[in-house]
């Protein structure tokens, strides 16, 4: 039996399985993927270093040779560009990443330490019967665990199962592409661009990459067919900063979409011994620039209050609701700082912003 099954290898599962690994728990992640499928969030946040080092992966993130990120430059209500320098944050810096590549330096990390790291497996199932939990996974696989994580993202699919409820905020999703053979020494920052139907953002990768990511919502994505690559391009070239930064190029890649509404997991009277983490738990704006850095920071408290319940199994109700608080403070924090953003927006009176508008009101 292991002490926890962490379903979903992203950075929020990877981080709180090697945080558990590390205190000489036992530990089972479960990944569908081979880390060989495209990741969105590339850029991170000059914060997440000290949690890097504090996980001990710090030396394992340099020798990926990220990209410095020295701010962001933006076109939000304004038509000028503002820039933001990351030297105001107290670091140096923040980073382009390679997700991929990112991702799986955490797993490996995790599995270093002890985690059973199980790649190319899906759950299947997932049963409590009061004492422990029945994993059932892909390939007729079943794992005991004295606990479960749920870190599978946005779709929150072991959450879902056991019942919870994801509470929705938006309709945003993302349509990206990529472009190669990009000199990007001299473009080592985020562009962020509002437009009519949503906002660009931009940045360069290793490798000599740019992804460009349109934010629309899903009707709208629909209504104009903005995941084809006629009209995603033709909302780019009508752009001012975005267009001049990649140029009249189209895209090496096709076009990819990927849902970014704001969801939080509620989970009203459960206090059967499993949790939420990251994306999982709540799922937030890009606009935030957030995302990693709120998975590594609610992997340390699910570390905790995981720990907590192993060591104290009759305090199981009290610590879960003490985790759950934690995180409704933190979706109550986050929707504020989403209405500051959106609302600061207003020469575009069209159905993208002005939901925002409405949503800021209520």
């Amino acid at each position: 039996m292991y002490d926890v099954v962490v379903v979903g290898g992203g950075p929020a599962g990877t981080a709180t399985a090697l945080r558990l690994a590390s205190t000489g728990r036992s530990v089972a992640l479960l990944e569908r993927s081979r880390f060989d499928r495209p990741r969105v969030g590339e850029t991170l946040a000059p914060a997440v270093q000290p949690l890097l080092r504090e996980l001990g992966v710090w030396d394992r993130y340099c020798a990926l040779r990220p990209l410095p990120s020295w701010g962001t430059r933006s076109i939000w209500d304004d038509p000028e560009p503002a820039a933001q320098s990351h030297l105001a944050s107290g670091y140096s810096s923040g980073w382009h990443v390679d997700r991929r590549a990112f991702d799986r330096m955490l797993a490996d990390a995790a599995a270093d330490a002890g985690t059973d790291v199980l790649m190319g497996t899906s759950l299947v199932d997932c049963r409590y019967d009061g004492a422990a939990w029945d994993v059932a996974c892909s390939g007729e696989r079943r794992l005991v665990a004295r606990l479960v994580v749920d870190a599978t993202g946005r779709s929150a699919v072991l959450g879902r199962s056991l019942g919870a409820r994801r509470l929705a905020f938006d309709r945003l999703v993302g349509i990206t592409a990529q472009w190669h053979g990009v000199k990007v020494t001299d473009e080592q920052y985020l562009l962020v661009e509002a437009a009519a139907d949503g906002w660009w953002y931009t940045a360069p990768l290793p490798g000599d990459a740019m992804v460009g990511m349109l934010m629309t919502d899903a009707d709208l994505c629909r209504r104009d067919r903005l995941a084809s690559a006629g009209p995603w391009h033709d909302r780019l070239w009508a752009t001012t900063a975005t267009a001049e930064r990649v140029g009249p190029r189209s895209a090496s890649s096709a076009l990819l979409v990927y849902p970014a509404a704001s969801r939080r997991t509620t989970r009203l009277h459960d206090v059967r011994p499993w949790l939420a983490v990251g994306d999982a738990a709540l799922s937030v704006d890009p606009i935030s620039g957030s995302g990693v850095l709120r998975a590594l920071r609610t992997a340390a408290g699910a570390a905790d209050t995981l720990i907590g319940v192993l060591d104290r199994p009759g305090d199981v109700a009290t610590l879960i609701t003490q985790y759950e608080s934690a995180r409704d403070t933190e979706c109550t924090t986050y929707l504020i700082d989403r209405a500051h953003y959106y609302n600061a927006v207003r020469r575009y009176p069209t159905p993208f912003w002005n939901r925002r508008k409405l949503h800021a009101a209520a």
